[in-house]
């Protein structure tokens, strides 16, 4: 024989029925207190009564997260009946100023207006015949009644705002937040596979012509075609796995000028001190786009590369001879951007551009930490 379990109630759930146990008993037991001292047209409270208003806390808190409208609309039949059958006034009035508010707060301004607008009209009605010929002006206390209804569905018109006006806040900040990693990734992305597909760029080069005449420099070049395009690949691999793909210290900067130098592009090298842990990634950086750029666009030439401490900052430069003159150098791309945006992120200055009498120079500033602390 098979046992069926009954599906587990949510916390949520159990909440709610607890809520609307404990709001009945008080909606009951506050009716019950006032009842005395109402008029003579109040009928007193009886099992029908107590009924109704057990009905009405229940449907309204039972109801108000799930269906708001449901919950509105049973409290208003309800709670419309206890009145019109001359029961006691009493909390259960508090079943309307609850579901109203619950109706302005999780649905549309427009539907809540209308929904609530209705119950304002059937409220009033209800008042209006209970009363009548009972008080002078009971027009103007129908009118004053349905109070009960427009305060609540204002203050919970006010917190509908508010929410959507902080969901949107959020919406656009994961937007934004998202935008910028995809920015952050094509720069990564432009920062390895640029700098590496220029090295193998120039190295193939050098291997076709030379193939025929000089067999070794051939070999050499393709050997570094293969090492070149090997570290690009480990580069792209480890930054699609950990979003950190970051070189560090001198022994990356190593690395990255024997590359070069391999590649055909001699490069001169000038470090005064050490590069700190902190900004040693966006030194890498420079360093790697500077070349980059050096291969891509100055032709033969020699590219000098020098770190050091001035003025409380560690400052970069990289300059070559090349051809790329103020009429030729073309506008900040992908990979100049990019490295400004990593040098800017740590309070510090980029500047790139054509050099006097030719070439191009990129140097960059940035504070060091001990200096900003």
């Amino acid at each position: 024989m098979h046992v069926v379990r009954g599906a587990r109630i949510p916390r949520q759930a159990r909440l709610d029925v607890l809520s609307a146990g404990l709001f009945a008993a008080a909606v009951v037991a506050g009716t019950i207190a006032v009842s005395s001292a109402q008029s003579t047209r109040s009928i007193p409270l009886d099992a029908l009564g107590v009924t109704l208003l057990i009905a009405a806390a229940a449907v309204t808190m039972g109801l108000r997260r799930v269906a708001p409208l449901g919950a509105l609309a049973g409290a208003v039949v309800l709670v419309n009946g206890y009145l019109l059958a001359c029961y006691p006034y009493g909390p259960v009035l508090l079943c309307l100023v609850i579901a109203v508010f619950e109706v302005a707060r999780q649905q549309t301004l427009v539907r809540s207006a209308a929904a609530c607008g209705l119950a304002a009209a059937l409220a009033s009605g209800t008042v209006l015949v209970r009363v009548l010929g009972d008080q002078h002006e009971p027009g103007l206390l129908a009118l004053v009644w349905s109070s009960w209804i427009v305060l609540p569905w204002s203050l919970g018109a006010l917190v509908h705002v508010r929410d959507a006006a902080r969901r949107r806040a959020r919406d656009d900040l994961i937007s934004r937040t998202a935008l910028e990693e995809r920015i952050r990734m094509a720069g990564e992305v432009h920062d390895i596979a640029g700098h590496g597909f220029a090295l193998i760029t120039m190295q193939a080069g050098v291997a076709l012509l030379a193939f025929e005449e000089q067999p070794d420099q051939a070999r050499r070049s393709l050997e570094a075609v293969r090492d070149t395009s090997a570290s690009a690949l480990a580069d792209l691999r480890g930054m699609l796995e950990a979003f950190h793909p970051e070189k560090s210290g001198l022994t990356g900067l190593a690395e990255l000028i024997d590359r070069v130098r391999t590649g055909g592009l001699p490069v001169d090298i000038t470090v005064d001190g050490l590069i700190p842990e902190p900004l040693a990634a966006t030194v890498y950086r420079v360093v790697q786009e500077g070349l980059t750029n050096v291969l891509v666009h100055a032709g033969p030439t020699i590219a000098r590369v020098t770190i050091g401490r001035r003025d409380a900052g560690l400052f970069v430069e990289v300059t070559d001879r090349g051809r790329g003159t103020p009429a030729t150098v073309a506008p900040p791309g992908r990979g100049l951007t990019g490295m400004r945006r990593r040098v800017e992120e740590l309070h510090g200055h980029l500047e790139a551009g054509p050099r006097d009498g030719g070439g191009f120079r990129v140097a960059a500033r940035v504070p060091l930490p001990e200096a900003e602390s």
